[in-house]
Parts: C-alpha cells; sequence; structure tokens
C-alpha cells in the first residue's frame, strides 16, 4: 500500500483537531444554565455560603476600564438579613471601573430569588440605587416577591432571555402586603416615591395595586 502523500496526511490532521475543538469553558453566574463569561477571563474574588443563598463577587477581563477589569456581584436565593448583609458588604468592596475619559462602568449584579421579606426587598432597592447599579435578571433567574422590589428600586435595570420579575403583594395569601390596608400598602408607597419619584412612583402603586389580589401578580419581565 502506498503511503499517503505528506501534505494530504497534515491536511486530514488538521481536520480531524477542527472537528474536535477543545470544549469552551464559561463561568456561569449564579442561578442560571449557561448564561457567563469565558473562564479565563474571571477572577473569583470572595463566596458567601449561606443557609439559603449563596453570593458571589468575581473580576471580568474589560479593557475599557483604567484597571482592566470589571467587578460583577451575582446571588442566589433568599432575600432576609443576613444575605442582605452579604450583598451590602460585597458592593462596598466594588473597585469602581473608570474609562480613560472619565465615565464609570456600572457594576453589573444578577439576581435570582424567589423567596424574600419584602421590606428587606426595599432596604435592598435603595441599596442599588445609592451604589448606582444595574440589576440583572438573566436566562434561568427568577426574581420574585422581595427581589422584584429591589428590581424596581434600581435605576438601572433589564431583564434578559427567559429571565422572570413578578411581584407578589397579597397579604391574604402570605406573600406580602395585604391590599385591603391602606396602612399596610403604606411602606410599599413610601418606597416608590423615594425611587421612582412622586409621579413615576404613583404611577407604579396604582398599576401594583391592579395586580395586588392577582395569584399570578405583577409580571415585569
Amino acid at each position: 500500500m502506498n503511503a499517503l502523500p505528506f501534505r494530504l496526511l497534515c491536511l486530514l490532521l488538521t481536520l480531524v483537531g477542527c472537528a474536535t475543538p477543545a470544549p469552551d469553558v464559561h463561568h456561569v453566574v449564579l442561578g442560571s444554565q449557561t448564561y457567563g463569561y469565558p473562564a479565563v477571563n474571571v477572577r473569583v474574588l470572595s463566596v458567601v455560603q449561606g443557609d439559603d443563598f449563596e453570593a458571589r463577587q468575581a473580576q471580568v477581563r474589560f479593557p475599557e476600564c483604567l484597571s482592566g477589569s470589571l467587578d460583577i456581584l451575582e446571588f442566589s436565593g433568599t432575600i432576609n438579613s443576613s444575605s442582605l448583609q452579604t450583598l451590602n458588604g460585597m458592593l462596598q468592596r466594588v473597585t469602581p471601573c473608570i474609562r480613560k475619559d472619565g465615565r464609570r462602568v456600572v457594576t453589573p449584579v444578577y439576581l435570582n430569588s424567589a423567596e424574600g421579606e419584602l421590606l428587606l426587598g426595599t432596604q435592598l432597592g435603595l441599596l442599588f440605587q445609592s451604589q448606582g447599579v444595574e440589576v440583572i435578571v438573566t436566562e434561568g433567574h427568577v426574581c420574585e416577591s422581595a427581589c422584584a422590589l429591589a428590581y424596581l428600586g434600581a435605576q438601572r435595570k433589564r431583564v434578559q432571555a427567559n429571565g422572570r420579575v413578578v411581584l407578589h403583594l397579597n397579604g391574604e395569601q402570605g406573600r406580602g402586603f395585604d391590599c385591603a390596608r391602606s396602612i399596610d400598602m403604606m411602606p410599599l408607597k413610601n418606597y416608590l416615591f423615594a425611587t421612582a419619584g412622586k409621579q413615576s412612583g404613583q404611577a407604579l402603586f396604582n398599576q401594583a395595586l391592579s395586580h395586588c389580589r392577582s395569584g399570578k401578580g405583577w409580571d415585569l419581565s
């Protein structure tokens, strides 16, 4: 049997190599199944594992920043006093990303939470507003209850892919404020006024009331 010409052999080996590429290793954000960043571009700074939540702070390579990286925060689980304290601590340790022209790149905060205390959700929303972060609910994420209130409080926010944000308020079902008691709804009204302004806050409050007794809640996504 004649040996294959050297050039043809090299071509076949090249094609075989192309057919079996190296796996694309990703850093998947907490609570998602696929969304994330190339792992080679990510350095995890800290991870906090609570009884019913997990939070992670990482740096992603970002050449536009003078520092060369952008901090990201990831959260998945219940919003309670412990997780609120954890997120506050991480936000205080964020390294600002400043471009050459002096503009700041906002810090992404990925949220996945279906349970939590509503009043703590408002505190988290005020924290997001004061820190000027961008709240992101992405592929595979569900942001309900306290999480939805925190989402509403952020000045910068977006939903990606099949992420969902749903606000439940019906206290009669044990899910939050009792719509039938105006005094029970005042914390929500004051919060929306503080984060969105009086006119927009009133519009949001009216919208929330219109869905208050719905078992499906108010779908914000």
